[in-house]
């Protein structure tokens, strides 16, 4: 396993006894509003691009369907490279540069007048979100504390959570009581307070090795997906098939238990539970170790689940929406400080880059693979089933980091 240093940063004066390092920088904060706005753009356009591609180009279900899920595609194609480049490119560089063909992008959505090109646009779209997720979390990364590195991560990932709660409303708001055109120009907005913040922020730079220099064209599978983040990284994608049954089949499954309302209701209060959550598990995971944080939170998502596959009621519903909230909101933030801190400080980036492709896969293929249960057993079958895959990536948390967290500790 590599050295347990996945930061350019100092060595952590909290170890040695001395005040904590500080968190609350200018360009910390700068980059939770890139992070902020990049994610209202792409939550808000997946909540919204479905019913605008069957309104505008008379899309049928599925191709309407995949005028969203585009957008996945051109960000897990961008992964696939930018985590080896982004220190030859520089991260401020590319950041910058991909926050303005994000902007364009998000101007571009009126202009478009065929489903072709709409499609295309997404997938550009798409890839410049993965080139700017990857970029500031690698800066994030770098910046934040070793000794503070779950809290950092925690806080900088509420930011997203708080874009999963208001880009919704966003998007149902403005296209029904103002015009789809409000749509876009918010998300250009939200597009250009992010490159202005990009451009005000300091970001850690660095610079490449002679011998990564050296090898810089070579493409190789662990120049894609980084060997010491992997194996957490497919805990993540275990936990993210849990995440896309709730956000594929929420809405038919409480339709079928004639609960019509109670998605909505579910996906409020789950957001909310995401958002406690992020706020309070990165200093725990910090004071009381991995595992402390992350197997009773994944356990308690299984049990969401769970519950959820039982609900008859909407007290039911609610319950599992906060426990699903809570469960699933500090997995990512705490799993993707495991898998930096795993990796060699020089593959920060391939490590990051590994996080999201395999969540990426776990949220695409998701709903593929469990999907095919629905006919055999119903739906209370495929959330039985899902709980049950997250309590095996428990397992698999165990034997591949977990247990060597608690010898640590």
């Amino acid at each position: 396993m590599s050295p347990q240093n996945g930061s350019e940063g100092p060595p952590s004066a909290a170890a040695g006894g001395g005040e904590p390092e500080p968190l609350w920088t200018r360009a910390y904060v700068m980059a939770m509003v890139v992070q902020l706005g990049a994610s209202i753009v792409f939550v808000t356009l997946m909540t919204y691009m479905a019913v605008y591609a069957m309104t505008m180009f008379g899309a049928r279900d599925s191709a309407a369907g995949f005028a969203a899920s585009a957008f996945i595609l051109g960000s897990a194609l961008t992964r696939i490279f930018v985590g080896k480049y982004v220190d030859f490119i520089g991260r401020k560089r590319l950041i910058t540069i991909a926050l303005v063909l994000f902007l364009l992008c998000s101007a571009l959505y009126p202009l478009i007048t065929e489903y072709p090109a709409l499609i295309a646009l997404r997938i550009v779209h798409g890839g410049a979100f993965g080139a700017i997720s990857t970029g500031i979390t690698v800066s994030v990364v770098s910046m934040v504390p070793p000794s503070r590195r779950g809290e950092g991560m925690g806080y900088f990932l509420a930011a997203s959570t708080f874009a999963m709660g208001i880009g919704p409303l966003l998007a149902v708001q403005l296209s029904e009581n103002v015009s789809p055109g409000a749509v876009f120009l918010m998300t250009a907005l939200s597009s250009a307070v992010a490159l202005i913040a990009a451009l005000m922020a300091r970001l850690p730079e660095r610079t490449p090795s002679p011998d990564e220099h050296e090898q810089r064209f070579r493409i190789r599978l662990r120049d894609i997906l980084d060997p010491d983040a992997l194996p957490v990284a497919v805990v993540v994608m275990l936990c993210a098939f849990g995440y896309s049954g709730i956000v594929t089949y929420l809405n038919p499954f409480l339709l079928d238990r004639n609960m019509p309302a109670a998605a909505s209701l579910y996906f409020v209060v789950f957001a909310a539970g995401m958002l406690v959550i992020r706020l309070l598990s990165g200093r725990q995971q910090d004071l009381r170790g991995d595992n402390a944080v992350i197997i009773p939170l994944t356990l308690l998502f299984a049990v969401s689940l769970a519950v959820l596959a039982l609900s008859t009621a909407l007290w039911a519903v609610v319950i599992a929406g906060a426990l699903g909230g809570m469960g699933y909101g500090a997995l990512l933030p705490s799993l993707q400080a495991v898998a930096v801190t795993r990796a060699h400080p020089e593959r920060i980036g391939i490590a990051v880059s590994t996080h999201y492709l395999l969540l990426d896969t776990g949220v695409a293929l998701g709903p593929v693979l469990f999907g095919t249960l629905i006919p055999l057993g119903g739906y209370p079958t495929l959330y039985g089933a899902l709980a049950g895959t997250v309590v095996a990536a428990v397992v698999l948390y165990w034997f591949v980091h977990g247990r060597r967290s608690a010898g640590a500790s």
